[in-house]
């Protein structure tokens, strides 16, 4: 019996400590978006590497902000994982000298974030992919694209098309330009591929792009399932919770010592679809059944 003891005491002893012992990690949030819930679902799945110590959402005042991180700070988190554009931002400003790893960012190149993260941005492979698949009617697929934003698609989609890709790009000069863009690419290309640009394609610019789209026949692949329910085609969006779970991963990684700003951006490798079967109609292009079984909202 006394064997036995020492034997599980000794086994207690010499095992691994779990890589959570000692490690503490802070989330903050851009805001309420409920999209931000399901990546931080996707990261409590995933995060075996620190307990949560704190868990805040910004306001739309710096004062109210800098108390907030002032709090966080105060919690001593070995990392910081910031959901959004404006999260990532304010805690790289407000907490230097903590590690952030940005979660649900898009395109953080245009943002001026570097490594650690884990970015939005589908593959542009799969993105055409998946337009092959399922529309093969498509066969031209239309990119238009701003200055200075989605350098590593748009070098991508380029690099698709002098393979033998038929892929129509035209740059953008301005968003006041884009009415004419849409006139130009309609000549060449079949759908529109949208990138995710939040300065080419905002909430000002969605809803007179998307009508536009719809009176020149073109169908639209959005970034998102907002743009579906205002009238774009279809819709692929990043999962939300794999996005969560590759930030846990990536602070695993800064846990364990590596160099945060040289862990490379996992890059997203499961998407949600949303389709409109309301402008397929409209436009005439049929939608695969599995498709719609699989789609996670299908608007009718």
């Amino acid at each position: 019996m006394k064997r036995h003891h020492c034997l599980l005491v000794l086994a207690w002893l010499v095992a691994p400590l779990p890589l959570s012992a000692g490690h503490k990690v802070a989330v903050v949030r851009s805001s309420s978006f409920k999209l931000f819930d399901r990546a931080v679902q996707g990261f409590n799945s995933c995060n075996k590497s620190a307990e949560r110590v704190a868990d805040v959402t910004l306001t739309e005042s710096d004062t109210e902000n800098a108390s907030l991180l002032s709090a966080v700070r105060a919690k001593k988190p070995d990392v910081i994982v910031a959901l959004g554009t404006n999260a990532t931002r304010v805690a790289r400003e407000k907490a230097p000298s903590i590690p952030t790893v940005f979660c649900m960012v898009i395109d953080p190149a245009s943002s001026g974030f570097s490594p650690p993260g884990a970015p939005l941005d589908l593959d542009p492979v799969a993105q055409v992919a998946f337009i092959r698949k399922n529309f093969p009617q498509l066969k031209r697929v239309g990119v238009l694209y701003g200055t200075g934003r989605n350098l590593e698609e748009v070098a991508e989609l380029k690099r698709l098309r002098d393979e033998g890709e038929a892929i129509v790009m035209l740059q953008v000069p301005s968003v006041d330009k884009l009415t004419d863009a849409v006139i130009n690419l309609r000549k060449g290309a079949d759908c529109l591929l949208m990138l995710a640009d939040p300065v080419l394609y905002s909430p000002r610019t969605a809803a007179p792009l998307i009508l536009q789209t719809l009176q020149e026949g073109l169908p639209v692949i959005a970034p998102s399932a907002a743009f579906v329910r205002a009238g774009a085609f279809v819709g692929l969006q990043a999962d939300p919770e794999e996005n969560g779970c590759a930030a846990a991963g990536v602070v695993g990684r800064v846990l364990k010592g590596e160099q945060p700003s040289a862990i490379p951006l996992p890059r997203p490798t499961r998407y949600e679809v949303s389709l409109n079967l309301v402008v397929a109609e409209r436009l005439r292009t049929p939608v695969p059944a599995d498709l719609i079984h699989s789609a996670e909202e299908v608007i009718k």
